[in-house]
């Protein structure tokens, strides 16, 4: 006896054994499946940077060079020979004045010198000024909606 045959109640009943039945026959489902890739966005988190300034004002101590200049006119009234260039007489640079006068005989005079003196002084003062610094902030989030904590270096 077919296993079949044994185990299928309808065949034993209405049809005789041996004989061909239509559930001997083998039936095979043609199954096609389908996949669909598609990408959807989610918001995991986020990261934001910001770049904060701060200032401060701090006391500076700097040097102050301040030069002086004195001019003075030294009467003369000498004559001369020839002309001479200006000269250096220490911190003083003395800077001839001629002038041709009428006498006897044309004669160049040495009529006034005029002495430059220059002074400096060096003077320690404060002053206040105002320093800046930058910090960059980074920032996450965790989620859309998540609340935004600091990034520790190296994280």
């Amino acid at each position: 006896m077919n296993l079949r045959e044994s185990t299928d109640p309808e065949r034993r009943e209405s049809e005789p054994p041996g004989q061909p039945n239509r559930s001997d026959e083998t039936r095979v489902a043609a199954v096609q499946e389908q996949l669909e890739v598609g990408i959807d966005e989610v918001e995991t988190g986020a990261v934001r940077v910001r770049k904060v300034v701060h200032q401060e004002t701090q006391p500076l101590s700097i040097e102050l060079h301040q030069q002086r200049v004195e001019v003075r006119r030294v009467s003369v009234n000498r004559a001369v020979d020839q002309r001479d260039p200006p000269r250096q007489e220490g911190a003083t640079l003395v800077v001839p004045v001629y002038e041709y006068v009428p006498v006897v005989k044309m004669q160049l005079m040495l009529k006034e010198e005029v002495h430059v003196t220059t002074t400096e002084s060096v003077q320690q003062v404060d002053h206040e000024v105002t320093l800046s610094s930058e910090e960059v902030v980074v920032e996450r989030r965790e989620g859309a909606d998540g609340e935004w904590r600091p990034v520790q270096d190296g994280t």
